[in-house]
């Protein structure tokens, strides 16, 4: 692979030079004096085909325009684009504001083009620059046209420049792709040198736009700023950037360095340093490079000087200036280190060296120049003056003293020249155009350091600033070279990943910070192995599918404690090539046994910082050339590509890939000769064999060609001329050496004249032919070239033909190399192709493709077949249909899913060695040929899969089984040859991980490798469950739990001792509940003792009031006893649930005990303080009952509870639960099961969802909800069926409504009613699901339909209607009639409406129509109440959107789909919610203000509405700040003043430019709620920081995550919609006065302050630091004011500490003084005393009570009405401890 680097072009150069000469002071100057131009664009897009291009097109255009469009500059814009005819995207009138024009800009959608450059010119000059078109020419503002091109007119040029200059019009040329510079010139202005401008590629653009921008201004406004050539008379108008680079290395020494500092004072005196004028930094260099100073640090003169003066001589071994010119480039000459680059100030660098570089300068020269730095060398001693040459721009600018003593000298020298330079008095002069093809061979690198405590802190840092310095010297990239670093001792720590820095700077960042693992053993060996296994792998980075080489350097102070040997030689044979680099106490036999070469082991003498320093060039030519491989065999290539009108305007997609395919080739004299000719009526010789024999003078070549063109296409002609003229040695061709000679053959159309002849001559001649065909070649034709049709190439289109590049160069490759030494075996792949596949068949066949990659494909070597499977089996090819690789590659291409229920792996199996394994199919099993089955699937077997595969592994074959997902891993073991062959992977996106490891397997597994192998046959997989267990804690974690959790952890902890953990024996989940249930670890979450301890140990109680173990016994049969959550039911594994809770439950148990025994899960009960009877009901019997009065007794229950879990067996746990008598249901006479079936495809759009969602909630709340009466089942359906939840899910009206309520629409097509009907036949109607169909409850179906079903509905129609259940069917005016008719089978069961918003006015008939079954709130005689309807919301909520490219216009859409689906989902009738919308980037823009719109449809409408603004940052900061001022204020229709609940919802795809914490901070502290999403780059952290507590801040990883991210969001934003401030009491806000009754009670029978020791001591405490509160909720700078009183009540009466007063250490003791008086008590008396006390205080304060309590002493009846009360009267804040 290659790498350009571009040094400095002539144009751009030239451009500088001329541009630069307007000061900083003149820029300044055209902003106040309002500089005027009428500028247009002239895009021809021809050359950037791909949305990527196209968008660097569109950022340049916006970068340009943002640059002029500052201050009072009055610019105007037009833009023309050429797509066959110019084409207006905007005129000069058209936009008055620069946003109109960026937006617009950052809309375009690429369309693609012609470089018909002239005619667009042409349409300016006629349309554009003229009056009308809002020209202000006949005003004297100036006329810029910017023509962006690749100069390669159509047209021609000639005509419209003529007219532009007699017009006196400024036109600028800008050529990228290899322009035309005769055709540039021909129409930019004069000078040429600055209105010229010619890029190498596109990805340049961003680079000159500094330069255009100042020569626009030069051109607009010429006037100069005068010369001054006094040294002491600088003005403001100088600046530029300076950064001194002074070596701080030993070659310097501390005496000398004071000489230095007094040189930079004695210059720095003498130069206009400022903020606005000179800005200077300070690095200082040795072994690396340190900051003293940024060029922003400090703004004045005074302060640059008091730092300079403050400079230390630092010291150091080395003096590395290579790695310092990097440093400074990278982290200075930028805008984040203080450079205005961007503003065209010059940049300088002046080095001053005292000695030689210790590294490798030429990288950190070409950086400079790059970065256009002015850069002088300034040297004094043994300082290299050829090496201050080469990095000065020019050699005047480099000053040598012999000594320092004489190094004040030179400032004099010296300062004229800076001066001149921020002057613009001195220009860079153009260097010749120089293109450096830099040779960049992919590699990955794994570097593995000893970290272990015997190798020393000081050695340590030495290797890993060594590892540091040669990564430097690489080229770190993606698609370059990777590194990944590891510490090993005793243990091995991976420090990143190949794949975790993609460049040089993150990479040798993460190695600074390495800490030495500090591991007591050194053991080489394993950590080898852990590389090669976990390194090296493709989830590690590492790029095996492009067969990128794999090097290792090892680097270890010792001789390893364990063996090598094995783990070196399986380094080899896994092609990892290993660099050994040892210390004196090394053993060096070891290290050259690691070695891929003796020649790759290296001992320094030490390891310090010179020797290793001297011992890196050696190093690096190895690692950055060595490919494992011997030689490429030698061979010469012609390419002969069609020249002719057929490659007409895509010569240029031809030209790039011909440079890809050379690129990725040896090219040299001794190896691999290129030559290239075109070919149409005749040939054009474009280069010989022997004429261009490197690489980068033949990829200059190719980058210069241009099409031959030609109306005939004579192939037979250019081959014979081929023969004669080119494959000959005069030209260079070895053939009559016997170098193999190849022709690659490009044709695009059908020859004019005969090729039999030539190519017979061709193939006679030993020529290897492959042919491209392209557009209208005669594929007849070209077989008869070529030896086989696989040897012919078809490009879907030409500009599509970069994609057999890969292809191509494989080829040529494989056919001179011997290619993967995999020797003789057939391979059939044995595949899953049930519908569990469907999601990840692409994945399975990339899997499947890659492993072919990798072999030796070919008659007498490899040979591959594949087989699909499911409840039947397809042959897909056999070992004799495809004898190359290309073939089988093509074939598994083209695979279909078979589809079919489930998989029956053991009739496969049986099928391949009846069908596959046969010599009639190709299979040489009986010549003894290695028969190789790869099994791949994701399910269990449907069938017994050990009688095949013993048949199959006796009869000769060797399965290797990959199991995905479901699949069952100890059918993997029995199917595979030896159990170790198997392999799980939980998803198919890890198949990529294992790729390699079976690649390297089959290629391994020989016939020698196999005699050492006997198969291993083990039992069916059934019969081994014995270990097997799966063992779910349902632990209590609410308040009541809370003070003896531990004991509960302890527990748990214990029992996992006893357990035997791991994957394919015992595994355990958690589920902590309360008042709701939360998964604290599922059962395929930990596989290990330890883990699972350790898990367990840092669980904490989760709090809650309630102890709701219903729901909990529901939650944890849904959400941990499921295959997907790892529990292994299906298996016949038996299912333990081990119930531990503090009290009884606060809900019905029974139903829900009910259905987990029914589904196989066997409970064992442990709680406290409860009677057996509910207990009972939930264990699986009484014996498993255990009741206790503390948790502190729980360790009694070890042994009681171990064993059940040990002994029972899944047939013992069903015949006990077969045995128990469940009580009946009941069922109440108004019961009914009614599932709703919604259309949610794309004709419904969401209005209509919503309007049905709307509809549905309206009868629900009509309908007498609950697990006895009606059950109620949502699913929604399109071309597929999404069921929402089932009639078991919700047992509550409200949990019914709040899932309605969060309804989304789905979209899809074609409409399948009947697949929708099917599903839910089958799995709604259906006791499992919750249907009582059994107990002869009614059952309804109500079907919403929106329009005609493409698939039958009658046939399901009638099954549904054969069960008896009730159709009812609702349509709009879309639907077709007949459809529901056949539905219903009842025309009066048929309801239609023009709209579904009409859906209200068929409600009561559609009640009605349930019919007698009493489904409906009130039956008769039955004074039943229905839950209240949820309040209605009040909200204002504002969006702020991140408009910039942190997400792309697509991406954007997304956020905004987003956005109304939060809108449409909270907004519901009635509801009085308020939204407005900002979008950002580096400023914010109003999209709509909180006033704008009073309805959902209007804000809804206003979202879809809003276009993507684009831009290069995002300023969070700026963004938060604009929604405080701006939309959270009255004027803005906030109603904050009303108490309305204020939320601000930003949703953000990357970090800030500026910190964005105090702003939202700021505007919490002013009542508004702060919600934040981040998406893709950004952290977690930083999300936080923007919202306001943990809760409201959401992070995804794509836009694509979000819509699953709604559900969380909506029911945090349903909560903070629903918090309200204390009714009638002031805002807190404006009036920050509290008032806190701090009361207890305790037992009657005991003195509280005897029984609760640590009262007092708390009590101080909270009245301490209560007294301290911060001003959490005041205004401005405002601190609370608290007053407390102390008071509890007896039986006799209430007992006051001290009445309400700012609280002071004095009045404690008031509070101990109450010891004397007890029993305090706990009634509603208590809390009535309360209420008296906050009657007589302030009514403008907040009052709060906290109460201690040990229990309830009165009534609780009474209780509750007293707090109720309190409530009432605005004291709302009460909290029980």
């Amino acid at each position: 692979m290659r790498k350009h680097r571009h040094l400095p072009l002539v144009a751009i150069i030239s451009l500088l030079l001329s541009c630069l000469a307007m000061t900083h002071a003149q820029q300044q100057s055209d902003v106040k004096n309002g500089a005027a131009a009428d500028i247009v664009f002239l895009v021809d897009s021809s050359w950037s085909a791909g949305k990527d291009r196209f968008l660097l097109v569109q950022e340049f255009l916006s970068d340009v325009v943002e640059s002029l469009a500052v201050g009072d500059n009055d610019f105007h814009f037009a833009l023309v684009r050429l797509n066959g005819n110019p084409h207006t995207e905007f005129l000069l009138n058209t936009y008055h504001t620069k946003q109109e024009v960026l937006s617009h800009i950052l809309n375009m959608s690429y369309i693609g083009g012609s470089n018909q450059t002239g005619k667009g010119l042409e349409y300016i000059i006629h349309s554009h620059l003229t009056e009308a078109s809002g020209s202000r020419a006949a005003d004297g503002v100036p006329q810029v046209i910017v023509v962006l091109t690749d100069g390669q007119s159509e047209d021609g040029f000639a005509l419209p420049s003529a007219e532009l200059k007699s017009a006196d019009v400024n036109v600028f040329a800008v050529g990228v792709e290899d322009a035309d510079e005769t055709a540039l010139r021909e129409i930019a202005s004069d000078p040429l040198s600055m209105h010229v401008f010619n890029l190498e590629n596109v990805t340049s653009l961003h680079d000159i736009v500094g330069n255009l921008v100042s020569c626009i201004r030069s051109s607009v406004n010429p006037e100069r700023a005068g010369d001054t050539e006094s040294l002491k008379d600088i003005t403001a108008q100088d600046s530029a950037d300076i950064i001194f680079l002074i070596d701080g290395s030993n070659n310097t020494g501390s005496a000398h360095f004071a000489v230095i500092r007094d040189f930079l004072v004695n210059v720095l005196e003498r130069l206009s340093v400022g903020n606005q004028q000179i800005r200077v930094g300070v690095v200082q260099y040795s072994d690396e490079p340190r900051t003293v100073f940024s060029l922003n640090t400090y703004p004045s003169k005074a302060t640059v000087l008091d730092a300079v003066k403050r400079l230390s001589f630092e010291g150091g071994e080395l003096a590395n200036i290579g790695l310092a010119l990097d440093y400074v480039v990278e982290n200075h000459f930028t805008r984040a280190g203080g450079s205005r680059v961007e503003e065209g100030v010059p940049q300088v660098l002046v080095l001053i060296s005292a000695g030689p570089s210790s590294d490798e300068i030429r990288d950190g020269v070409v950086a400079l120049k790059q970065a256009s730095v002015f850069s002088f060398g300034l040297g004094a001693q043994a300082a290299s003056r050829a090496e201050l040459q080469h990095i000065a721009t020019d050699d005047s600018l480099v000053f040598t003293v012999p000594e320092f003593r004489s190094f004040g000298d030179l400032q004099e020298q010296i300062l004229p020249y800076l001066s001149r330079v921020a002057q613009r008095h001195i220009i860079l002069q153009p260097p010749a155009i120089v293109t450096q093809v830099v040779e960049v061979n992919k590699r990955d690198i794994v570097f593995l350091v000893d970290g272990s405590s015997s190798l020393g802190q000081p050695n340590f840092n030495a290797i890993r600033d060594f590892v540091a310095r040669v990564i430097q010297r690489l080229e770190i990239g993606k698609d370059l070279v990777q590194v990944s670093v590891a510490q090993y001792a005793d243990t091995v720590k991976p420090e990143f990943y190949l794949n975790t820095h993609a460049n040089k700077k993150d990479a040798i960042t993460a190695v600074r910070r390495m800490r030495a693992l500090e591991g007591s053993a050194l053991y080489t060996g394993s950590a080898l192995d852990f590389v090669r296994n976990n390194l090296f792998t493709s989830a590690a980075g590492h790029r095996a599918a492009e067969g990128v080489p794999k090097l290792l350097v090892l680097i270890t102070g010792g001789k390893s404690l364990d063996e090598v040997s094995q783990p070196a030689q399986e380094l080899k044979r896994g092609s990892i090539m290993a660099f050994a680099i040892g210390s004196r106490a090394s053993d060096e036999d070891e290290l050259k046994e690691i070695a891929f070469d003796s020649s790759l082991v290296f001992i320094p003498a030490e390891f310090r910082p010179a020797p290793l320093q001297s011992m890196l060039l050696s190093l690096l030519a190895p690692l950055r050339t060595l490919t494992g491989t011997t030689e490429e065999s030698k061979r010469d290539i012609l390419f002969l590509f069609d020249g002719s009108a057929n490659v007409m305007g895509q010569f240029p997609a031809v030209r790039d890939f011909l440079y890809k395919i050379v690129e990725e080739l040896d090219v040299k004299p001794d190896g691999t000769r290129v030559a290239i000719a075109q070919f149409s009526d005749d040939v054009r010789l474009e280069s010989r064999f022997n004429e261009h024999q490197n690489k980068a003078e033949i990829l200059n070549l190719v980058k210069r060609m241009k099409i031959k063109t030609g109306k005939a296409l004579n192939l037979g002609y250019a081959l014979d001329y081929a023969l004669r003229n080119i494959f000959v040695r005069s030209a260079g061709s070895r053939i009559e050496d016997n170098v193999q000679q190849f022709l690659v053959l490009l044709v695009a159309g059908r020859s004019t004249d005969a090729v039999a002849g030539p190519a017979s001559s061709l193939k006679q001649r030993g020529v290897i032919p492959f042919i491209f065909q392209a557009k209208n070649a005669d594929p007849d034709e070209l077989e008869q070239i070529v030896p086989a049709p696989a040897f012919i190439l078809a490009a879907e289109s030409l500009p599509k033909i970069g994609d057999l590049q890969a292809q191509i160069v494989s080829l040529l490759k494989a056919a001179q190399s011997a290619g993967p030494v995999s020797g003789e075996k057939d391979v059939v792949f044995l595949i899953d192709g049930s519908e569990g596949v469907r999601s990840g068949f692409p994945l399975l066949k990339e899997f499947v493709q890659r492993v072919v990659e990798n072999l030796d494909v070919g008659p007498d070597r490899v040979r591959v077949a594949l087989v699909q499977y499911s409840d039947r089996t397809r042959p897909e090819f056999y070992l004799n249909s495809h004898m190359d690789q290309q073939g089988v590659i093509s074939a598994i291409r083209k695979l279909t899913l078979l589809g079919g229920p489930i998989p029956n792996t053991g009739a496969a199996l049986d099928f391949v060695l009846r069908n596959i394994l046969t010599r009639s199919t190709g299979s040489r099993i009986a010549d003894g040929v290695p028969q190789l089955l790869i099994v791949l699937t994701a399910e269990r077997s449907g069938d017994d899969v050990r009688g095949p595969s013993v048949v199959l592994k006796q009869g000769g074959a060797v399965p290797i089984g990959i199991g995905i997902g479901n699949a069952d891993i100890s059918e993997m073991q029995t199917i595979s040859f030896i159990p170790d062959f198997a392999l799980a992977i939980p998803t198919f996106r890890e198949l990529g991980t294992v790729q390699q490891l079976i690649s390297e397997r089959v290629i391994q597994l020989n016939r020698e490798e196999l005699s050492t192998l006997k198969p291993v046959f083990l039992p069916s997989p059934s019969a081994g469950v014995g270990s097997k267990k799966d063992v779910v804690f349902l632990i209590d974690g609410s308040q009541n739990a809370g003070p003896e959790f531990q004991h509960i952890r302890t527990l748990i902890e214990r029992l996992v001792e006893y357990l035997d953990i791991g994957f394919d024996t015992t595994r355990v989940a958690v589920i902590q509940f309360s008042d709701d249930s939360k998964v604290e670890f599922p059962l395929n979450a930990h596989f290990s003792k330890d883990e699972v301890q350790n898990a367990v140990r840092r669980l904490r109680p989760k709090g809650g009031r309630q102890v709701y173990i219903g729901n909990a016994l529901q939650y944890a049969l849904k959400n941990v006893f499921q295959r997907p959550l790892g529990s292994r039911i299906e298996e016949g594994v038996p299912q333990f649930l081990v119930l531990i809770s503090s009290g009884r439950s606060d809900d019905e148990v029974g139903e829900s005990a009910v259905e987990l025994k029914q589904f196989g899960v066997a409970p064992l009960a442990i709680a406290r303080h409860t009677d057996q009877e509910e207990l009972v009901k939930i264990s699986l019997s009484p014996e498993y009952v255990f009741s206790v009065s503390t948790f502190r007794e729980l360790p009694r229950l070890e042994q009681k509870l171990l064993s059940p879990i040990t002994t029972l067996t899944s047939q013992q746990i069903q015949q006990i639960l077969a045995s128990t008598r469940y009580p009946p249901s009941v069922i109440e006479s108004d019961a009914a099961d009614i599932v709703f079936l919604i259309d949610s495809s794309d004709a419904v759009r969401p209005d209509g969802i919503a309007h049905i969602r709307d509809f549905i909630s309206r009868i629900v709340r009509r309908l007498n909800i609950g697990p006895s009466k009606v059950r109620i089942g949502v699913v929604q359906f399109s071309n597929d069926v999404f069921p929402e939840f089932y009639l078991k899910t919700h047992k509550t009206q409200n949990l019914v409504l709040e899932a309605i309520r969060r309804l989304r629409f789905k979209g899809g097509s074609p409409l399948n009613t009947g697949k929708a009907l099917e599903f839910v036949a089958r799995n709604l109607f259906v006791k499992s699901a919750g249907s009582r169909i059994e107990d002869g409850v009614p059952q309804h179906l109500v079907l919403f339909l929106g329009g005609k079903s493409q698939d039958d509905v009658t046939r399901h129609a009638q099954v549904i209607s054969s069960s008896g259940i009730m159709r009812l069917g609702i349509g709009d005016r879309n639907v077709d009639r007949t459809d529901l008719q056949a539905i219903t089978n009842d025309p009066r069961l048929v309801f239609t409406v023009r709209e579904f918003r009409e859906l209200p006015n068929i409600e009561e008939r559609v009640m009605l129509s349930f019919g007698p079954s009493g489904a409906t709130p009130q039956p008769p005689g039955v004074d039943f109440t229905s839950p209240p309807r949820p309040e209605k919301k009040k909200a204002d909520i504002v969006f702020l959107l991140d408009g910039s490219i942190n997400f792309r216009r697509d991406s954007f859409q997304e956020v905004l789909r987003f956005v109304a689906e939060i809108v449409d989902t909270v907004y519901e009738d009635g509801d009085s919610i308020r939204v407005g919308l900002v979008q950002y980037n580096s400023d914010p823009t109003d999209e709509f203000f909180l006033k704008d719109y009073s309805t959902k449809r209007q804000i809804i409408d206003a979202i879809n509405k809003v276009v993507y603004k684009g831009g290069r940052h995002a300023n969070t900061k700026v963004g938060i700040e604009h929604l405080r001022l701006n939309h959270f204020v009255p004027s803005a229709g906030s109603r904050l003043d009303e108490r309305v609940p204020q939320i601000a919802f930003v949703i953000t795809g990357g970090k800030s430019v500026e910190d964005a914490q105090g702003v939202s901070l700021a505007l919490t502290q002013k009542g508004v709620k702060v919600f934040a999403v981040g998406v893709r780059n950004i952290d977690s952290e930083e999300v936080g920081k923007i919202a306001s507590n943990s809760a409201t801040a959401f992070r995804v990883g794509s836009v694509q995550e979000l819509s699953e991210l709604s559900e969380t969001v909506l029911e945090t934003l349903h909560d903070a919609m629903h918090e309200t401030l204390c009714p009638g009491v002031t805002d807190v806000s404006k009036a920050c006065n509290l008032e806190v009754i701090l009361g207890f009670d305790g037992s009657r029978d005991q003195n509280v302050f005897v029984s609760q020791k640590g009262l007092e001591s708390k009590m101080d405490d909270i009245l301490t630091r209560i007294s301290q509160m911060q001003r959490i909720s005041c205004s401005g700078s405002q601190l609370p004011t608290v007053r407390v009183s102390v008071v509890a009540n007896t039986p006799s009466g209430p007992v006051e500490a001290f009445d309400f007063a700012e609280y002071q250490p004095e009045l404690f003791e008031k509070f101990r003084n109450m010891r004397s008086q007890h029993p305090y008590i706990l009634t509603a008396d208590t809390l009535r005393l309360y209420q008296n006390k906050f009657k007589q205080s302030s009514p403008d304060s907040v009052k709060v009570v906290i109460h201690f309590t040990d229990g309830v002493d009165g009534d609780l009846d009474d209780l509750h009405r007293a707090s109720e009360e309190l409530r009432q009267e605005g004291r709302c804040q009460a909290s029980l401890v």
